[in-house]
């Protein structure tokens, strides 16, 4: 393993935020930036009886152009269609839908509308989202749904499946965003998410592969 890979590894881990997995939830947000094989975990969540109701959120945002090219889709489609078709050929089709968001901050601000317009009040929401992107949608949760407790469970590891240099971009770019500074995303930035403690190890790796590869990742606010 290179060097590289060695700090890759490091900070996707800690991005793939993941919870025990409990015997049921009231409501699952699946989003649409996962992949399909978190979609086929959650049919078989759904099979098993653990979800109390389904909810696919996403309308399109700056993973829609990859999800379209596995999946295929109309140019204007949302996400949130492309995930749920696919979830019916596979026989689920009681399924929520959230059409218009384009953000992860959005995505649950959003999905709390249509679950209130359709009378829940869920006390577990699971999260599958891509695990790129899952500690960040766990911190937009606690600071958007706090009377809510969140169930992280990201999908498989999709680095063979994302386009290399997308997949890279998706791991370092989370960085910066995730911190609490004037910078990110947090509390004293941007204010679109809970707090989070970035770690050591995970602020080393991210600036060794800086170093090495000063392009690499998305600039926060983007």
């Amino acid at each position: 393993m290179t060097s590289d890979e060695h700090h890759l590894d490091t900070i996707a881990a800690w991005l793939a935020l993941e919870d025990p997995e409990p015997d049921h939830v009231d409501l699952l947000l699946l989003f649409g930036g996962s992949l399909p094989t978190a979609w086929d975990g959650v049919v078989e969540a759904v099979g098993r009886g653990s979800v109390g109701r389904l909810m696919v959120v996403g309308g399109r945002g700056h993973t829609t152009d990859v999800l379209q090219s596995i999946v295929g889709g109309r140019d204007d489609e949302a996400e949130a269609d492309m995930v749920a078709r696919h979830l019916a050929r596979r026989g689920v089709t009681d399924v929520l839908l959230e059409r218009e968001s384009t953000n992860c901050g959005e995505n649950v601000a959003r999905a709390k509308a249509v679950a209130e317009e359709h009378g829940l009040s869920p006390r577990t929401v699971g999260l599958v989202q891509d695990p790129t992107m899952q500690r960040r949608m766990d911190a937009v949760f606690r600071l958007v749904w706090p009377e809510a407790r969140a169930v992280n469970r990201p999908g498989p590891d999709g680095r063979d499946t994302w386009p290399r240099e997308r997949w890279v971009q998706l791991v370092v770019g989370e960085v910066p965003r995730l911190r609490d500074d004037a910078g990110g995303y947090g509390p004293r930035g941007a204010g679109f998410l809970a707090h989070v403690d970035v770690p050591a190890e995970v602020e080393a790796a991210h600036a060794a592969l800086l170093r090495s590869h000063p392009d690499w990742g998305r600039p926060a606010r983007s």
